[in-house]
């Protein structure tokens, strides 16, 4: 027997084993009961007609954007954007149909002529140029693939968690089983065929064609992480589904049948091939004229790849997209689990609207790298909230977020909740709470306290009614002493005048004044209660540092940070978004009196010279930690608060900086006049003479440095922390 004579009965055997399929599958559906065959076929044509396909939500790619609707990043477990059926050009419906289903209009859930025609030309021909399955067939495969596969995802997640020795066991059954029922959702045998068809059925009596045309090409793999017209369209093309023409719509619609074996990247002649296929048979059903497909396969693929990334690591705001991606994961306002909360993220369709400046954010940027610089060490950052809304409107780190040297993998921005590290100690900046709860408990300007350069004070009283002495506390400038009032003592920031003021007003006081404004361990923990909690011991995130400072800025309004104004899903529904839930902490004129002291800092004291140009009022406080290794500055407008820190948290107590918190006034001043730029500028409420005035400063205080650091140094002023 010649190889001609085998190859063709190969063809005639194949065509006969397609005919017997189509003949048990029409059998199954469409023969009267006659015996123990018929009886079964006669079942399962009513269960059949009688059965629901469950249709889950298939997932959908979440986008996060900034306040003013720019894309920040996207998140996915699919690449996938549904788009309507009058949204998808019409030459896209047409090649589709075409090529997978040209009677789709005309038969139900299974096309026997249509079937039996393909399979003889396919094997005559020896090429697959027409789909066997109807399109209503090929949707209920992909869903069925689909719902299986998010059980394998979830089940690789459990597994990925456990960490006890059973747990693991349970995890990997659970994943063993789910990957048996995802292969039996593509086996190739009759079962399956038949349970396809039963829900085609169901899916048939239920939706129009158009309709089910509609789910085909939102749920049919592209290729490349691109599930569905849409993001295929954007993929290969950089385009809407809408905006396809006729040589990028054949060229898709080529690639359906078997997105790997029909890969333009990798294979873009067999996909030309492919495309030319498409349009001819085009021509065949009368969708378009013989010129016409002439004209388009002259014409090159076409392709313009786009990449389509997902989450923060790409992101031009990295370390802003992580605390937006955390605080979903994170807040049961999401869900009421981990899982839940991830799957909505990646697989929910949602449109995350957040806070973020672009303006302010990529003021601060340009200013925290003019600082460090992004190969220094140490690093700068900066984090901005607007006053009475809590609105987070950058996060500024220099270093670029990855796992090279001199990246970051750690948020340290930010609270342990939110991706961050450890925390970082506030310095002076901690001293707003102490000079807030001594104006509330009846301090007056005028009153003033002996404070020398060193001194021990005993007899603080915490919250719990332990008593805790401070043995030493020294003041930056070792000449610095003298009878001190409360704008005196902020202007100059002297330590030993804070804790005698500390053990004056309370301590249990000042910590409840700090904890009114949202001041937390970076953990979420309360607040270590110690004296030198005044000056900065706690270790703390700038984010809910610079919300506190808006918090004055507000004149009492505190305001939780947040980072998101609205979210919708994929169909446009509203969902609930955390609250930053403002409130009154502190009466406005004591709020408004620590605002006018503090505009002194920069007009009279240890920042002096840092005013806004643009005459804009603003008030601020300088913070230097001990043996200088790191320095802070907070500061803030009526409009915005922003905080910088810089040091080297991979090393917090081993590597000085050799500056005070003066020097990131500066810097601050930069980003603030950038950010600012456009608004108007107001002033704040004037609380009057409510509180008292104070008796004329010292005739010689002492200078204090001012200067910028060089570049991921810093000033070398010497002398003992309390700027």
């Amino acid at each position: 027997m010649t190889p001609e004579m085998v190859a063709k009965l190969g063809q005639v055997a194949k065509l006969i084993c397609a005919a017997v399929l189509a003949g048990l599958l029409v059998g199954a559906i469409m023969l009267p009961a006659a015996g123990p065959i018929g009886l079964a076929a006669k079942n399962a044509s009513e269960q059949a007609r009688a059965q629901r396909l469950d249709e889950p939500p298939l997932p959908q790619r979440s986008t996060i954007l900034a306040a003013d609707g720019s894309k920040i990043a996207s998140f996915y477990y699919e690449n996938r954007t549904d788009v309507p059926i009058d949204k998808i050009a019409p030459v896209m419906q047409k090649a589709v149909v075409a090529i997978e289903d040209a009677r789709f209009y005309q038969h139900g859930a299974l096309d026997l002529k249509g079937t039996i025609r393909a399979l003889v030309r396919d094997q005559s021909e020896g090429t697959q140029k027409q789909g066997g399955s109807s399109l209503t067939q090929q949707y209920v495969k992909n869903v069925l693939f689909e719902t299986a596969g998010a059980r394998v995802a979830q089940a690789q997640e459990r597994l990925a968690k456990a960490r006890t020795k059973s747990a693991k066991h349970q995890a990997q059954a659970a994943l063993d089983a789910a990957k048996v029922v995802q292969g039996s959702t593509i086996a190739p045998n009759l079962t399956r065929k038949l349970q396809e068809l039963r829900y085609a059925l169901w899916v048939e009596e239920n939706y129009s064609k158009n309709d089910i045309l509609d789910k085909y090409l939102n749920i049919a793999y592209f290729g490349h992480f691109a599930y569905g017209i849409e993001a295929a369209s954007q993929r290969y093309f950089g385009v809407h589904a809408s905006q396809l023409n006729l040589t990028q719509a054949a060229t898709l619609a080529g690639m359906v049948n078997n997105a790997n074996k029909y890969d333009p990247t990798k294979y873009p002649g067999a996909v030309l091939e492919r495309r030319n296929i498409v349009l001819d048979r085009m021509v065949e059903l009368g969708h378009i004229g013989r010129a016409e497909a002439t004209a388009a396969k002259a014409k090159p693929l076409g392709l313009h790849p786009k990449i389509l990334p997902g989450g923060c690591d790409i992101s031009k705001y990295a370390y802003f997209c992580l605390y937006v991606q955390n605080e979903i994961l994170t807040n049961p306002v999401f869900g009421d689990t981990p899982e839940a909360r991830r799957s909505l993220l990646n697989t929910g369709g949602l449109t995350i609207q957040t806070t973020l400046s672009p303006k302010a954010q990529d003021a601060a940027q340009r200013a925290v790298e003019r600082n460090s610089g992004p190969k220094s060490d140490r690093i700068t950052m900066e984090a901005m909230v607007e006053p009475g809304t809590g609105k987070i409107q950058g996060i500024a780190v220099s270093r670029k977020y990855g796992l090279d040297k001199h990246e970051a993998s750690i948020d340290y921005a930010v609270d342990i909740a939110h991706g961050g590290g450890g925390g970082v100690a506030a310095g002076s900046t901690f001293k707003v709470f102490t000079l807030a709860a001594a104006l509330e408990n009846g301090v007056r300007l005028s009153e003033t306290i002996n404070s020398p350069a060193s001194t021990r004070v005993n007899g603080y009283t915490n919250c719990a009614g332990e008593t805790i002495n401070w043995d030493s506390v020294s003041n930056a400038g070792e000449s610095e002493s003298g009878a001190y009032g409360l704008e005196r003592g902020t202007w100059d920031s002297v330590n030993t005048y804070y804790a005698l003021l500390e053990k004056q007003v309370g301590l249990c006081k000042v910590a409840k004044m700090a904890a009114s404004f949202g001041m937390t361990l970076t953990n979420g923990a309360p607040l270590r209660q110690v004296p030198t909690m005044t000056l900065g011991s706690n270790e703390i995130d700038i984010v809910h540092l610079s919300a506190a400072y808006a918090g004055f800025a507000a004149s009492g309004k505190y305001c939780k940070p947040i980072a998101i104004n609205a979210i919708k899903d994929s169909t446009g529904k509203q969902l609930a978004v955390p609250s930053a839930g403002c409130k009154q902490v502190v009466k406005a004129d004591v709020a408004d009196e620590v605002s006018k002291i503090l505009k002194g800092v920069l007009t009279k004291g240890t920042a002096r010279g840092n005013s806004l140009p643009d005459g804009r009022p603003a008030a601020g406080k300088t913070g230097t930690n001990e043996n200088l290794t790191s320095v802070m500055f907070a500061g803030y407008t009526t409009d915005l608060a922003a905080v910088l820190w810089y040091g080297n948290p991979d090393a917090p107590f081993g590597d000085p900086v050799n500056a005070y918190g003066a020097s990131l006034a500066p810097y601050w001043v930069d980003t603030m006049q950038e950010a600012l730029a456009g608004t108007p500028i107001t002033d704040f409420p004037d609380p009057g003479g409510v509180f008292g005035y104070s008796p004329a400063p010292p005739k010689k205080p002492v200078k204090k440095p001012t200067g910028k650091p060089r570049s991921g140094q810093g000033p070398k002023h010497g002398g003992r922390p309390g700027r």
